[in-house]
């Protein structure tokens, strides 16, 4: 393959790597905002109303948030199975592969690592099959990263709502008593 074919190779491996990294962001970020909104909600935990309404909010809102951390951690760190049946060109190809992390770790020592790294070097179409299924096994991680990052933006925006329907009962309850509208936390 020429030049040019390994530098396309090489981009689209950059690009996967982005979208890890992305989906990772994505994860943290969000976990960070049900944080802040999950502490907010414990502080006025206690002035909530005790009715079957409420209760039913309550579980929902634990349910759908322990539903969503679930998802994005999952997202973050994702199980990734094997495929099973015929062997694959990872089996076929060298078990130690010298351009991918547990290639390279598998190595007992430096020389070794560098010696099968200057064969692999000398050949371009095994340094392309090497890149090419780096490539596949990220865009792998990459779709299950992107299925639970979906899943935990749909359960994270359906918490959030619930959050919400809380928020508005309590503050219709304590305006149709004649309480203050939010009671002081002490």
């Amino acid at each position: 393959m020429p030049t040019s074919g390994l530098s396309i190779i090489l981009r689209i491996l950059d690009n996967e790597n982005r979208l890890v990294e992305r989906a990772d962001q994505k994860s943290i970020s969000l976990l960070s905002i049900l944080g802040v909104f999950m502490v907010f909600f414990i502080v006025y935990y206690r002035v909530i109303p005790i009715n079957a309404l409420t209760m039913t909010l309550i579980l929902l809102y634990f349910i759908f948030a322990l539903a969503s951390i679930i998802n994005l951690i999952m997202a973050i760190r994702p199980r990734i199975k094997k495929e099973k049946g015929a062997k694959t060109d990872n089996q076929i190809a060298s078990a130690r592969d010298p351009a991918f992390f547990t290639g390279i770790s598998s190595f007992p020592d430096v020389a070794a690592y560098k010696d099968s790294l200057q064969k692999t070097l000398e050949d371009e179409s095994s340094v392309n099959d090497i890149y090419i299924r780096q490539i596949y096994s990220v865009a792998r991680i990459n779709s299950v990263k992107y299925k639970f990052v979906q899943r935990g933006v749909t359960l994270v925006i359906i918490t959030l709502i619930i959050e919400l329907i809380i928020i508005t009962y309590l503050f219709t309850y304590h305006m149709s008593t004649g309480l203050e509208i939010m009671p002081p936390i002490n």
